[in-house]
């Protein structure tokens, strides 16, 4: 799963790459790839949240997709979660090792609100 997370960032930078290049259309090509990109990213990190993946990475994949567009606004959380891990990690090295817990605690809290029974 590793193997093809990198292999799926490596290709989208060569499209964003090349979409800067001047090609007719290229800046609108860019926007949708760049949201392609943002949308498999939160279905990858929501699979590998899933205690399936433990077994079944292709059953967490597949209801991790589901998920995503189930739960709009548990993928915005997820989203929010990779540009604090991000901003995290762009701060001085001491607060690099802080990326991982704001994503860890994102993760968790989707899965487990949707267990949950709000009480008004």
């Amino acid at each position: 799963m590793g193997a093809l997370a990198a292999v799926g960032v490596l290709l989208s930078a060569a499209d964003l790459a090349l979409a800067r290049t001047g090609l007719p259309g290229g800046s609108v090509f860019a926007v949708i790839a760049a949201c392609i990109g943002a949308c498999a990213m939160v279905a990858g990190l929501r699979a590998c949240a899933r205690p399936e993946s433990l077994t079944d990475w292709r059953t967490a994949l597949r209801r991790a997709g589901r998920d995503c567009v189930r739960d709009l606004g548990g993928s915005g959380l997820v989203l929010l979660a990779v540009a604090t891990a991000a901003l995290c990690a762009w701060m001085p090295v001491p607060l690099a090792f802080l990326a991982p817990g704001p994503l860890a605690l994102a993760l968790t809290a989707v899965d487990v609100r949707r267990d949950v029974e709000f009480i008004p």
